[in-house]
């Protein structure tokens, strides 16, 4: 008698509080423990839990995913590369001409914060039993070696006091190939009108387990293959330059376009000016594809924590249906009645959902500490499964999952309605 007048006055009164009171009193363990009202909850719950666990750790490993081998290239090959139309053929090189006022032109736009210069030039590198062929890439002082420096595995760059001419950094694919090691060294071949030799000492070895740099190049002085090629300190085989804005290049590209248009025209020469995506667009139509696959993976997960959802709510719903029968007879509307069960419904969700990001944050964190689930470097460029967390996609995700949840749980509180209070208190 005394919860009935309770009702009452909450009804009257206070409608939100009562909603929220009986939400409670259904989720609460003492009431819900009736019946099969608490297996249900529980079993939402982990649907949710599950859901949004599964839906974390891949977004989290495909970001990061996508960065690392982003990152690589880029590194690599920089955001933008300039290289002269006339490729050549046989042993002919022809070069890029990029003095420094060319440069002062292009670092003017300021999306641009790098611009640097490159040679490249074939070779084979013997050993008294082996040899190997390989590009090897020339730069200077100018170019930034922290890409390199970041993957060496031993030695490095040589100290600026030592020859510029007889030094030679390989990946490891090909010391491995050559035996060769650090402080071993080996004569290096290049083809041209007449076969040229230099003997060369290995000051260090890299690996970034991205296999199209691994098994090509090399790294030596950009001095010595200018030299070799008869050019002077302004040709080189391209211009590598990097932007602030990776994903926002436009008005650097076509900076870079307008000012080596111009400078190809005094030159009487064609330059050609790609983009990253240009340069590697088998690669990242590859990546794309792994966007279509978290797509399918999202709906998958989203759609399991819905079914789970709305045939928990259902059990609640028919497993309450003598209370929803009082709550009308009390002069509760059908649409009182199913705030109350969207509210417990927002209950289950934001518990699993807490549950869900716990889960799949601590095996993202456990992943990214101590690299747990190893990769291999041949198929996927890296070692191990990379992870990115970020707050930005975090709270989307949160979001987006409780807002879907909760329009979805619209489709099971519709039986309420059909609930007629005659019927449902008559069999209790």
């Amino acid at each position: 008698m005394a919860k009935i007048i309770i009702l009452n006055y909450l009804r009257i009164r206070k409608p939100h509080y009562m909603e929220r009171f009986l939400a409670k009193r259904l989720y609460g363990k003492e009431d819900a423990a009736k019946g099969g009202t608490r297996p249900a909850i529980i079993i939402a719950k982990a649907g949710v839990a599950l859901g949004l666990a599964v839906m974390i750790v891949t977004l989290a490993v495909t970001r990061g995913f996508k960065g690392e081998i982003r990152d690589k290239v880029t590194d690599f090959s920089q955001h933008i590369r300039v290289s002269n139309y006339r490729t050549g053929t046989g042993l002919i090189e022809i070069p890029v001409t990029c003095s420094d006022s060319v440069i002062d032109a292009l670092t003017a736009c300021p999306d641009i914060i790098h611009v640097q210069r490159y040679v490249e030039k074939p070779c084979i590198v013997r050993t008294d039993t082996l040899f190997q062929g390989l590009m090897l890439k020339g730069i200077g002082q100018e170019y930034n070696r922290a890409f390199y420096e970041k993957y060496m595995v031993s030695g490095g760059f040589p100290d600026p006091s030592d020859s510029i001419d007889t030094w030679i950094i390989l990946s490891r694919t090909h010391a491995l190939k050559l035996g060769l090691d650090v402080g071993d060294r080996a004569d290096v071949y290049f083809m041209q009108e007449r076969i040229r030799m230099r003997r060369m000492t290995v000051t260090g070895i890299f690996e970034t387990n991205f296999s199209e740099y691994d098994n090509l190049y090399g790294i030596v002085d950009r001095l010595l293959l200018q030299r070799l090629n008869g050019w002077n300190g302004n040709e080189c085989s391209g211009v590598e330059l990097r932007v602030a804005d990776a994903d926002d290049m436009e008005n650097a590209y076509n900076h870079v376009t307008l000012v080596m248009n111009k400078w190809g025209n005094e030159m009487d020469e064609q330059y050609l000016v790609q983009s990253m995506t240009d340069m590697n667009m088998g690669l990242f139509a590859w990546l794309d594809v792994l966007d279509l696959n978290v797509w399918i993976i999202l709906a998958l997960m989203l759609g399991i924590a819905g079914f789970t959802m709305i045939s928990g709510l259902l059990i609640i719903i028919f497993e309450r249906t003598a209370t929803i029968g009082v709550l009308k007879s009390l002069g509760a509307s059908d649409r009182t009645v199913r705030k109350v069960f969207l509210r417990l419904a927002s209950f289950i969700i934001i518990k699993g959902m807490i549950i869900g990001n716990l889960i799949g944050l601590g095996l993202c964190v456990i992943q990214k500490l101590f690299r747990v689930v190893p990769l291999d470097p041949s198929s996927y460029y890296l070692d191990c499964v990379p992870i990115h967390l970020g707050a930005g996609w975090l709270i989307i995700l949160n979001s987006a999952m409780f807002i879907i949840s909760m329009l979805m749980m619209l489709i099971p509180s519709a039986v309420i309605s059909r609930i007629l209070p005659s019927k449902s208190i008559r069999f209790e």
